[in-house]
């Protein structure tokens, strides 16, 4: 006789078993059926032949070009084309269906092909594909297009790091500056994770070995508020930029 499969996927077999908050507790939550993921718990690979219709992306500025499939691309990816303008930009989201207060997460594997001129953004957003200036307005002191947000964003209008930006109802949180100046053509993970009103920003090497985090930032968003993860590369002059997405994984507790 053959044995059963596993049929217990509930969060409470974990807490029974491992006890709640423990590492391997953490690690396997998201793979029960008390959690939403996009595409899966292990996420989206992009290995298709065209990009799944459930995301939203758009582009302004000459040359530009909404996310799309990297074609030959071993185990797939995408990119994002910000074009030749200056202010140039593409981006990618989903529906409004993450909130803080089901512990929304959201992981991409990105390289940015070139970091001189250039912004980009990773994280949760109020603001739906097509907004030209993103989530964030400004970066060095920190203005947002975005009623709430929390974002890992590099501006080199600024300086040419990832920092973390929350905006609460209009409020700006501290900014996390956590000095971490991505290297062009090479892949790094970032994560954001939100914890009621407050975001956790994580960094990963290409290797998977974590080099920041979970960094908390206090007030980030306001827990309550439908957001949605977000993907955004601009041209800060009339040069090239674009963002190659590699992986994409979001998760969040169910609804009670």
């Amino acid at each position: 006789m053959a044995d059963r499969l596993g049929i217990d996927l509930g969060r409470e077999f974990l807490r029974q078993n491992f006890g709640a908050g423990t590492d391997l507790y953490n690690f396997l939550e998201r793979y029960t059926m008390d959690t939403a993921s996009w595409l899966g718990p292990n996420g989206d690979d992009f290995m298709g032949d065209t990009l799944h219709g459930g995301y939203q992306s758009t582009a302004s500025g000459a040359a530009s070009a909404a996310a799309a499939i990297s074609t030959g691309v071993v185990n797939g990816a995408i990119l994002l084309d910000a074009g030749t303008d200056d202010n140039g930009r593409s981006d990618l989201s989903l529906g409004l269906h993450f909130r803080g207060d089901q512990n929304a997460m959201m992981i991409a594997r990105v390289t940015l092909a070139t970091i001189t001129t250039c912004k980009a953004e990773i994280g949760f957003t109020d603001v739906i594909s097509g907004t030209d200036a993103g989530a964030v307005n400004v970066k060095a002191t920190p203005t947002f297009t975005a009623t709430d947000c929390a974002v890992w964003c590099l501006d080199t209008n600024n300086n040419a790091n990832w920092e973390g930006l929350g905006n609460a109802a209009g409020v700006a949180a501290t900014t996390l500056a956590a000095g971490i100046s991505p290297v062009a053509a090479t892949y790094e993970y970032l994560g954001v994770a939100l914890l009621d009103g407050d975001a956790y920003y994580t960094r990963w090497s290409a290797a998977g070995k974590k080099t920041y985090g979970p960094t908390r930032q206090a007030s980030a968003i306001t827990k309550t508020v439908l957001l949605t993860p977000w993907l955004f590369v601009q041209n800060r002059s009339a040069a090239n930029h674009t963002m190659t997405v590699d992986w994409l994984g979001v998760w969040q507790r169910r609804t009670t």
